[in-house]
């Protein structure tokens, strides 16, 4: 049988061949964990820039040869050496300028673990937490003011999500947008209003 040829006279591995990988910007794609069980998220002190000493969710790059539910398992056993269960992938967040370093996109994943055992923080993760959290919704217009509030010992710190939604109807998934600062690393008080959203806390 005759192999096909694009409009070059190419056949596909010829193509493969010449294809030039560099032509296009790659993104640097991540994963991050989302574990809340009992009123509490479990949290990582991260330990380098960016974001240093600010808390996020345990997470990191997917290596080569590995795919993200690969790379979130890996991930949240080397921050906290908890196992992941039950994995279900959240919408990626995707923002161009989410992060100061490069283009990188994530693939956020709710999950439970093994067990609540004792937490050891390791890799990049400069610690690594349960933290007790609730948050009060607030309507505004044809939005949703999200106030959630962390408890981190005697201290309570808080941060604010709106929600709302594209009204270009280019997409049909509600948008969520951080309103002032967040004792969470870049736009992970987004994506943790969207997971609370998910789970229907």
């Amino acid at each position: 049988m005759e192999e096909l040829r694009d409009e070059n006279g190419l056949t596909e591995a010829e193509f493969l061949a010449r294809y030039d990988a560099s032509k296009f910007e790659r993104p640097s794609v991540t994963v991050d964990i989302i574990i809340i069980k009992d009123g509490k998220v479990l949290l990582i002190k991260r330990g380098r820039h960016p974001g240093l000493n600010k808390l996020a969710f345990p997470g990191g790059f997917v290596d080569p040869g590995e795919n993200v539910y690969q790379a979130a398992v890996r991930e949240l056993f080397e921050e906290t050496h908890l196992r992941a269960v039950g994995l279900k992938q959240m919408n990626v967040a995707s923002e161009p300028k989410r992060d100061p370093r490069t283009r990188i996109i994530t693939v956020p994943f709710l999950a439970d673990c093994v067990d609540m055992g004792e937490l050891c923080a390791d890799d990049d993760a400069a610690g690594a937490k349960w933290y007790p959290f609730s948050y009060k919704k607030t309507a505004l217009g044809g939005s949703v003011i999200y106030e959630v509030f962390i408890a981190d010992g005697e201290s309570r710190k808080s941060f604010k999500v709106i929600k709302s939604f594209d009204k270009s109807g280019v997409c049909a998934d509600p948008i969520y947008k951080q309103a002032g600062e967040s004792v969470l690393c870049g736009d992970h008080a987004e994506i943790f209003v969207r997971a609370i959203d998910e789970m229907n806390i």
